[in-house]
């Protein structure tokens, strides 16, 4: 059996060609695995619920009553937020990515229930204090600045317990309903 130089060049080129194409995608679904798996060993502990104060221009915090309830969703690689005024009914909703760079910052765009209407937020998490400094422009480029801090019942927030995915959703529905009758 004789071997041929153009057999073993087009065996070449193939193989080359296999092997970029087969880097390209297997190496890409990898490298996002690995990105996903470091965002979730940093990030899925913040999981929890945080009281939301309002913090002035001289620095000092004023409760708001809020409520943030913050879920970690492995798949995305996202921290899921949402607000819920001192009666429970919910204020807004957003989803904050979390940066591997600059670890326990993250930015994340906002929306207001029943309004088209939200903004950014810029987080920043403090291990030391175990809360987070939240700077953020509304949609009328007004800026705002909030701290949130774990709650006493602080801990995972799991899609079983959590109000996020079942409350927010029933009563932004029904929110709806009503602003549709007037």
């Amino acid at each position: 059996m004789a071997i041929h130089w153009w057999s073993l060049a087009i065996g070449f080129v193939l193989g080359a060609g296999l092997g970029a194409v087969a880097e390209w995608q297997i190496g890409l679904r990898v490298r996002k695995r690995s990105e996903l798996r470091a965002l979730t060993r940093d990030y899925a502990a913040l999981a929890g619920r945080y009281a939301q104060y309002r913090v002035r221009d001289d620095g000092t915090q004023e409760p708001t009553g809020a409520i943030v309830e913050i879920v970690w969703q492995p798949e995305d690689g996202l921290l899921e937020a949402s607000g819920f005024h001192a009666n429970g009914n919910p204020g807004w909703h957003s989803y904050i990515k979390m940066s591997r760079e600059y670890t326990g910052t993250g930015i994340g765009h906002y929306n207001n229930v029943n309004s088209i209407h939200g903004g950014l937020q810029q987080v920043i998490y403090s291990k030391q204090t175990r809360s987070f400094s939240v700077r953020g422009t509304d949609h009328t480029r007004k800026e705002f600045i909030h701290c949130w801090k774990p709650t006493e019942q602080s801990g995972p927030v799991t899609g079983a317990d959590s109000r996020t995915q079942k409350e927010f959703a029933s009563r932004q529905a029904d929110a709806g309903k009503l602003a549709a009758r007037s």
